[in-house]
């Protein structure tokens, strides 16, 4: 069970002279709302109570399916009653609402009961909205909000012996209200007024694409479907649309959006948003000074959230408020990362609609339909339907933007991710700024700091921070992390790989750039003893044969790594001392040739040697940096390091042949 976390010895609180903070509404937000406060420094200033209208705390609506796969209800909640107690949190469940007294900061119940409050937050929520069909209210229709609702739709299928559904509307709830009913084994037809599934998140293709997945699911879908009427005939409902002929089911759900809770305030007298909702300004205040409102219910510059991250992060910023502190709610592009009936489907950053100026680069395959949003060649948007290895890359690279190079639209083009083999980063090595939890808004600097202090298991590093908490995508991660630790790679040899590499790449290319040394122009100049290196043919014997030895050596202590059955010794030495082999090859053939570069076989010989050794030595960096490095740098190297490995490889390929060509040629002639 995903709890909070527990305190040890939680502040006292007088009662009598606290301030009196009354939370409406006991579900996510709200319980995000409490955490944070009784985390605050000031604590003790608030006494708190929490009204709910459920029977029970609040839970994780994210995953309420999960209950039909045989889940407990208690694990579903996000803290017992007793974390509640524990924390000096009066907490009333079955209790709802019925009026606020603005002038007297009273609040009334439905059992007659007023309450006073100091500051009043209001968490209502939402409600699951019904379109204006007639017979929408027949037995046999429902709507999925509730763990009351699923029960009441796992009774009546169990009493009624229901086979077919109907699932009204193709969004977000839809899918999930559709995932639920298959579950319970039954046929299900999904119903939407749009052209598409999906009609906020996806663009056109993208919804064809998620369709057909669907469909191949065994669920029916049908698109520019407008419901006019239910009506029960004989224990079935009868679907009436205006532009299809009717349908018979056994039971229907509608699940066609949602709508702010704000009847509480309408009737107080606050100030609603334009399109409903409770408004509020950036720091959650309504139109009364001792009024808040956070989550689905509040309006924030007219503007209604409806997923967790953003009701969370409005908890935070109340509760930093609540506590002294200047802080404001931010709106930022809120991520949908879900598994809807099993296909992936995942939105980042900006949607098209939401980019006036933006390039759309789209990508569809065998694994699904993925599209990138650019604007000024930096990447703002994503969404996929599907699997996407590259996900977590492609998240990080949206929330900093980053700029996206031609070679990478290309790549995404052809492939269907912009990142080069071996680019993806393992979790430790993620910039701290790089976020982990999109629900919860964790990076993974702040998952590190709860490593650093002792969190060292997946359930107490979510306990700590949140992350994984709300609906779990992240769970992997943690456990990567966790698994991984957050300590850098030890590579054994890499700082003798990583000097070797850059005197290698840096002779490589002076031996290309360096005029020759040249003769001596008197026998009686002394530096005639230094060019009898390269005048002397026994001597350039000697030097050349040396270097094919240093080039046999080099080529067996490369060996570690492409012969499996060669595995004794630490791969970090046998890699450090390959590159220092190389290296000396390099001295080794500025004795042998001062510097002369030849003509024709020889400079063909000369050139592939030169480029062999820079690459060779940028390989070699890129291999010892890429276990110290982090963000940008490590993916880059990571992304390069292979390919420059087999482009050392490639120019190692016509050596023998070009050195064999030679020594021929030297004897023969």
């Amino acid at each position: 069970m995903q709890s909070a976390p527990q305190i040890a010895d939680p502040p006292r609180v007088d009662v009598a002279s606290a301030e009196r903070l009354v939370v409406v509404g006991g579900g996510m937000a709200a319980h995000g709302f409490c955490k944070r406060i009784i985390e605050s420094s000031q604590r003790s200033r608030f006494a708190i109570s929490v009204f709910g209208e459920e029977p029970r705390p609040a839970y994780d609506r994210v995953n309420l399916s999960s209950l039909l796969a045989g889940r407990p209800e208690s694990e579903l909640l996000l803290s017992p009653k007793q974390w509640y107690q524990q924390n000096n949190i009066e907490l009333h469940t079955g209790r709802r609402i019925t009026r606020i007294d603005l002038e007297r900061q009273l609040i009334h119940d439905d059992q007659g009961i007023a309450e006073p409050y100091d500051h009043l937050v209001l968490a209502t929520g939402s409600y699951p909205w019904v379109p204006p069909i007639s017979g929408a209210d027949s037995p046999g229709v429902f709507v999925y909000r509730t763990i009351d609702d699923l029960e009441a739709i796992q009774q009546y299928v169990r009493e009624h012996d229901a086979k077919t559904s109907a699932v009204i509307g193709g969004g977000l709830l839809g899918l999930e209200a559709a995932k639920v009913i298959t579950d319970l084994g039954l046929a299900t037809t999904i119903l939407e007024v749009a052209p598409g599934l999906m009609p906020r998140q996806l663009d056109a293709q993208a919804a064809k694409v998620l369709r057909e997945k669907v469909e191949s699911l065994g669920v029916e879908v049908h698109v520019t479907r407008r419901t006019k009427g239910i009506v029960p005939r004989a224990g079935k409902l009868t679907l009436e649309f205006e532009n299809a002929d009717s349908a018979e089911v056994d039971i229907v759900l509608v699940a066609a959006g949602i709508r702010p809770r704000d009847e509480l305030a309408r009737e107080a007298g606050l100030e609603l948003g334009p399109r409903g909702g409770i408004a509020v300004n950036r720091s959650l205040q309504t139109s009364d000074p001792n009024v808040f409102a956070i989550g689905e219910c509040a309006a924030v510059d007219g503007q209604i959230h409806g997923l967790v991250a953003p009701c969370y992060r409005m908890a935070d910023v109340l509760a930093a408020r609540l506590s002294g502190e200047q802080t404001e709610f931010v709106d930022d592009e809120e991520p949908v990362e879900l598994k809807l009936l099993g296909v992936p489907v995942i939105t980042l950053g900006k949607a098209i609609g939401e980019s006036t100026s933006g390039v759309v680069v789209t990508h569809a395959g065998k694994d699904g339909y993925r599209k990138l949003i650019l604007e000024q060649g930096r990447l703002v948007g994503a969404a996929s339907v599907g699997e996407w290895d590259d996900v977590n890359l492609i998240r990080m690279s949206v929330a900093q933007h980053k700029r996206l190079w031609p070679t990478q639209r290309v790549r995404f083009l052809r492939t269907g991710t912009p990142f080069a083999a071996g680019s993806g980063l393992p979790i430790h090595q993620w910039p701290g700024c790089a976020t982990v939890c999109s629900c919860m808004g964790v990076t993974r600097e702040r998952l590190g700091v709860a490593i650093a202090e002792g969190h060292v298991t997946v359930p107490e590093l979510s306990a700590a921070t949140g992350a994984g908490t709300a609906c779990g995508t992240c769970r992997n991660m943690l456990c990567e992390l966790v698994g991984e630790g957050p300590e850098p790679v030890n590579v054994r040899g890499s700082k003798v790989l990583l000097t070797t590499s850059v005197v290698a790449a840096c002779l490589g290319v002076a031996l290309f750039l360096l005029p020759p040394i040249p003769f001596a122009t008197s026998v009686q100049d002394a530096w005639r003893k230094i060019d009898l290196f390269w005048r002397d043919g026994f001597i350039k014997q000697v030097t050349g044969f040396s270097l094919l030895f240093l080039m046999l050596a080099a080529l067996l202590f490369s060996l570690r790594k492409r012969v499996k059955r060669v595995s004794f010794g630490d791969y970090g030495w046998w890699r450090a001392v390959h590159a220092l082999i190389g290296t000396a090859m390099l001295f080794g053939l500025i004795v042998h040739t001062g510097f002369r570069m030849g003509s024709n076989l020889n400079f063909a010989l000369s050139l592939t040697f030169m480029l062999l050794s820079v690459v060779g030595g940028l390989a070699g960096v890129a291999s010892s940096l890429e276990s110290k490095l982090s963000g940008d740098s490590a993916m880059l190297m990571r992304a390069w390091r292979p390919k420059l490995t087999w482009l050392h490889i490639a120019l190692f390929v016509p050596l023998p042949a070009l050195l064999a060509g030679h020594v021929f040629s030297v004897y023969w002639y």
